[in-house]
C-alpha cells in the first residue's frame, strides 16, 4: 500500500464493509473525513459501497449431549441393520429399544456404573432367531435352575445363586447368566441349539459391537465355557470364548485391586464422579473361576495361555477362604490352589508370590525331591485327613498329580528316559485313584459334571492308551496290570457315561452323536480292539480278554467338536498305531 494511504488520518472501514473497488483489489479501505474512500478519491474513481455484505454463518444452538449420543447410537443401529442382519425390524419399530420380549434380556439393574439409562435403552442384541422359538416355560426354567444350582455348581462353584432366588428373578437381575444356564441345562437338543445361537449372537452384539462389560456377561460366559461339552453340535468356540471372558475380566479390572484414584487426568474428573466400590465377593469368585477354567482349557488344548495370576487374586483367594459365605467356596479355593501347581509347571507363567505359595524354586530334580510334588503331597495328606472333602477336589488332586509325574509330552515318544520310567508307576497309581473317585459318583450325577472333569477323564484314558500300546524294550506292558485293569476301567467308564445320557433325560432322538456322553462311550469302546491286540502281541495269557463289544466305530471317525480341534484323537493315536 502506498505511503499516502498508510498515513491518512481517516478511519479503516469495518471488516466486510469495504467499498467495491477496494474489496476487488483486496486493499484496506480508509474512509476519509469528508466521506468516501481515500483511495478512490486519490485515483479519482467513484467510491461505490459493496453490493452485498459478507454472508455470516448462523450458528445453531448446540444440541444436548444426550441428543447427540442418541443420534450416534441410532446411526450405529441403522448401520448394523443395513449390514445384512436377518429379520431387521420394520420402520414402524423403534430403533432405540428392543422388542418387549427381547428387551427382557438386557433390562437389568446389574450394569456398570458408567452405564446410563439412555445407553441401556439403546442396547438391543440383534438376533435372527424368533424369541418365541427359544422361550422356556416357567416350570422348565425353574427345573433347569434348580438342577444347575444343586448338581452343577458344586463341581465348578464360580458363583453363588441363593436357593430363595427363582428363575424369573434371576432373569431380571442376571439375564445373560440366566440364558446360559438354560442353554446348558436344557434337555431338548433343538432348543439347546437355538439357545446356543442366541448366546453367540448376544456375545457378538454386546461384547464386540457395543463394547459392553459387566459381571453378568462374565458369569454367563463362565457357565457356557464351564459346560462346553453340552454344545456338541455347535462350531468350535472354547478358545475364543475363554479369551472373551478374560477380556471382560481385564476391562472390569477384576484381576487387580480397585484403583484408589482413577482420575489420572483432570478432564476425567467430570466423567468419573462416582467413586468406585470395593470388590464384592461375587467379583472375587468370578475372577478365580475365570482363572480356573482358563488354566484347565489352556492345559488341555495347549492353544492359549491362562489368565495370569496376580497378587490381588492371592488376596481374593485368602478372603474367600476366610469368609466362606457358602459351602461351595471351600471347593473353589481348593480347586484353584491345585490348579496353581499346574500353572507353576510352566516356566515364567506365575509371579513370585504364587511361586512362593507352591514352594517352587524353578529347578526340576527327581520325582521325590521335586518341591512341587512335596507341596502336593502335603496338600494330599491334609485333604485325606478331612471327612467332608468333596469328591471333585479329589478328582482335581489326582489329575494334578498325574500331570505332575507323568505329563502327556513324556509319552509322545517310544524313547523313555530313566526318570520317566520311574514316574510311570506313580502315574498309574494316580490314574487308579482318580477312577476310584470317579466311579464313586453315581452316573445320574454325571449330567452336572463340568468340562474340566471330562477333560480329566479323557486325559486318564489317553495315558492308559499310551501305556497299553507303548512298544519299548525298557517298558513291559504287563507291569500296568499289577496296578490296574485297563480293559475293565475302559468298559466301566463307557458304561457309566452311557448311563449318564439316559439319566440326564437328553432328547437326542437315539442319535449317539448328539450328546457328549453317548459319543464318549462309543469312543471308549472303539479303543478296546486296539488294546486287546496289544495284549495278544505281548502274549499276556494270564489276562482274560473279553470279546469285542463294539468294533463298528473306528477311532479316526470320532472328533469332539467342542474341543476346538482333533487334539483328543491326536493324543489317543499312539506312535505305534
Amino acid at each position: 500500500m502506498d505511503q499516502q494511504t498508510s498515513t491518512s488520518p481517516g478511519t479503516a472501514a469495518p471488516y466486510g464493509y469495504a467499498c467495491m473497488d477496494c474489496a476487488r483489489s483486496k486493499l484496506k479501505c480508509i474512509i476519509g473525513r469528508a466521506g468516501g474512500c481515500e483511495r478512490c478519491r486519490r485515483l479519482k474513481k467513484e467510491c461505490r459501497p459493496s453490493e452485498a455484505t459478507r454472508r455470516r454463518r448462523v450458528r445453531k444452538p448446540a444440541a444436548p449431549k444426550t441428543t447427540r449420543l442418541e443420534e450416534k447410537l441410532d446411526s450405529l443401529v441403522s448401520l448394523i441393520k443395513a449390514g445384512g442382519m436377518p429379520n431387521a425390524p420394520t420402520n414402524g419399530q423403534s430403533d432405540g429399544g428392543p422388542s418387549s420380549r427381547n428387551g427382557d434380556l438386557y433390562r437389568s439393574p446389574m450394569l456398570t456404573p458408567t452405564d446410563s439409562p439412555m445407553a441401556s435403552q439403546q442396547r438391543s442384541p440383534s438376533s435372527g432367531i424368533d424369541d418365541a422359538a427359544v422361550e422356556i416355560s416357567p416350570v422348565d426354567a425353574e427345573e433347569y435352575l434348580a438342577n444347575f444350582r444343586t448338581l452343577n455348581l458344586k463341581y465348578f462353584p464360580f458363583c453363588y445363586i441363593s436357593p430363595a432366588a427363582g428363575a424369573q428373578q434371576l432373569r431380571q437381575e442376571r439375564p445373560f447368566l440366566w440364558l446360559c444356564i438354560m442353554a446348558v441345562s436344557s434337555k431338548s437338543k433343538p432348543q439347546q441349539q437355538l439357545l446356543t445361537s442366541k448366546i453367540r449372537q448376544t456375545v457378538a452384539q454386546e461384547i464386540v459391537v457395543n463394547s459392553e462389560k459387566n459381571i453378568d456377561l462374565l458369569l454367563g460366559l463362565l457357565v457356557f465355557i464351564g459346560w462346553a461339552h453340552c454344545q456338541l453340535q455347535s462350531k468350535p468356540f472354547l478358545t475364543v470364548f475363554t479369551q472373551l471372558a478374560m477380556s471382560v475380566v481385564f476391562e472390569l479390572g477384576l484381576n487387580n485391586p480397585v484403583p484408589k484414584d482413577p482420575q489420572i487426568m483432570p478432564y476425567m474428573k467430570e466423567k468419573c464422579r462416582k467413586p468406585l466400590s470395593p470388590r464384592t465377593i461375587e467379583e472375587r469368585r468370578a475372577v478365580l473361576g475365570c482363572f480356573l477354567v482358563s488354566s484347565i482349557i489352556s492345559s488341555f488344548l495347549q492353544k492359549i495361555d491362562a489368565l495370569r495370576w496376580t497378587r490381588h487374586m492371592d488376596e481374593c483367594l485368602e478372603m474367600l477362604e476366610e469368609r466362606k459365605e457358602c459351602l461351595n467356596d471351600e471347593i473353589l479355593v481348593e480347586q484353584v490352589r491345585l490348579q496353581l501347581m499346574v500353572e507353576t509347571m510352566r516356566p515364567g507363567i506365575l509371579p513370585h508370590s504364587a511361586l512362593e505359595r507352591t514352594g517352587h524354586t524353578g529347578s526340576q530334580p527327581s520325582l521325590y525331591l521335586h518341591p512341587l510334588y512335596s507341596k502336593l503331597y502335603e496338600m494330599k495328606t491334609n485333604l485325606l485327613a478331612r471327612h467332608h472333602t468333596h469328591e471333585v477336589v479329589f478328582l482335581h488332586l489326582y489329575s494334578v498329580e498325574l500331570e505332575l509325574v507323568l505329563p502327556l509330552t513324556s509319552l509322545h515318544t517310544n524313547q523313555l528316559m530313566l526318570q520317566e520310567r520311574e514316574n510311570i508307576s506313580a502315574g498309574i497309581e494316580s490314574i487308579r485313584s482318580w477312577f476310584e473317585v470317579f466311579f464313586s459318583i453315581a452316573p445320574a450325577a454325571y449330567g452336572g459334571l463340568p468340562f474340566s472333569i471330562l477333560s480329566q477323564l479323557y486325559r486318564c484314558i489317553t495315558v492308559l492308551h499310551r501305556l497299553t500300546t507303548l512298544d519299548n524294550p525298557s517298558w513291559d506292558r504287563k507291569d500296568i496290570w499289577n496296578e490296574v485293569d485297563p480293559l475293565l476301567i475302559l468298559e466301566r467308564a463307557a458304561s457309566n457315561v452311557e448311563q449318564a445320557a439316559h439319566f440326564a433325560g437328553l432328547e437326542n432322538n437315539d442319535n449317539p452323536k448328539r450328546d457328549a456322553f453317548s459319543q464318549s462311550a462309543q469312543m471308549f469302546r472303539s479303543l478296546r480292539p486296539v488294546w486287546e491286540a496289544k495284549l495278544r502281541e505281548g502274549s499276556l495269557s494270564s489276562v482274560s480278554v473279553a470279546p469285542n463289544l463294539n468294533d463298528s466305530f473306528a477311532p479316526d471317525d470320532f472328533a469332539f467338536e467342542f474341543l476346538d480341534n482333533d487334539l483328543l484323537m491326536e493324543l489317543l493315536i499312539s506312535p505305534n498305531c
